[in-house]
């Protein structure tokens, strides 16, 4: 994905900060994109500190941050201008969706609680379901029903399937119309904890090589033997010519970057194949990064406050 950080500025620190990740469905028409991330950040005191897009995904992923009533005026605004700009019936990718506004993830930072960040989705998703006219599933931490509490059974079949349901039975929402919006389809939106989305290119264009690595690291978490909580996909680049490993490291305390990083490696090796680069989705902690460093050259006794960026920012 093209990566745009969005320089800060100082403000005073506030009390309670959360993470908002509104994933949305384009990533190949670059204005639209930009407008999206335009509207979230002009909407308010919240901070759009990193966006990117990807064509072959045609998905793009805003990180906003700030106090939470600041954080729901900047997606509810990006969500507007995306229902506006996009249409589902038309939009085709390798990533899965059932909307323009596919996901909405609240993430507690600072002084806010797991609870606090449930309150909040409930209050974006009542938004998108009374204003914008968008049937809304709430998933993770925010989840009415045991079935949605993975974001991979609510998207199950996409947006074609989604169409097709007539949003009765297990397809009836939790808020808003029942029946999809006919433009921007449906909406998924729920508090969870920190998450890393890390893919992982390949130095070939046959798929079913990522494929096969994305099976064992289900396999391999399934069986409880490692890799606990991540979630893989395999995904063919055409832009790139390139396959891709695309995972969700949704306990980033439990598996590492690194200890993904080197499962692919080794599975891709005796494939015959090597790994070309990985990338990093969104915003993360530092933690995160110190931790796959140290894995990486062995170095078991390097922590934060010997980084000195980090006494620079107190």
């Amino acid at each position: 994905m093209t990566q745009h950080p969005t320089p800060s500025t100082q403000h005073p620190a506030p009390t309670k900060i959360v993470q908002c990740v509104p994933n949305f469905s384009e990533g190949r028409r670059v204005g639209v994109v930009r407008s999206i991330v335009e509207a979230a950040a002009s909407a308010g005191p919240a901070k759009v500190v990193d966006y990117s897009y990807d064509p072959d995904h045609n998905r793009s992923v805003i990180t906003v941050v700030g106090e939470p009533d600041a954080v729901k005026a900047a997606v509810l605004a990006g969500a507007a201008k995306a229902v506006d700009l996009i249409d589902m019936n038309e939009h085709k990718g390798e990533h899965p969706r059932v909307g323009a506004v596919d996901v909405v993830p609240v993430v507690p930072v600072l002084g806010c609680t797991m609870a606090e960040c449930v309150s909040l989705s409930y209050e974006i998703g009542k938004e998108l379901a009374e204003k914008l006219e968008i049937p809304v599933y709430f998933y993770e931490q925010s989840a009415n029903m045991s079935h949605r509490t993975n974001l991979a059974d609510i998207r199950r079949g996409g947006y074609e399937a989604l169409k097709l349901s007539g949003l009765t039975g297990d397809w009836e929402p939790d808020l808003g119309p029942r029946k999809p919006h006919p433009t921007a389809g449906a909406t998924v939106v729920g508090a969870r904890g920190p998450l890393i989305a890390y893919n992982i290119n390949l130095k070939t264009d046959d798929v079913s090589v990522a494929r096969k690595i994305a099976r064992k690291i289900r396999m391999v978490r399934d069986e409880g033997k490692g890799l606990t909580g991540v979630k893989a996909l395999g995904v063919h680049l055409k832009s790139r010519c390139l396959a891709q490993v695309s995972t969700n490291i949704t306990q980033p305390h439990a598996a590492s970057i690194y200890e993904v990083f080197r499962f692919v490696e080794d599975e891709a090796r005796k494939l015959g194949v090597q790994v070309l680069e990985s990338e990093i989705i969104g915003a993360l902690h530092q933690e995160a990064i110190i931790e796959a460093l140290c894995e990486a050259i062995k170095l078991p006794r390097l922590h934060e406050s010997r980084v000195l960026d980090s006494w620079l920012r107190k």
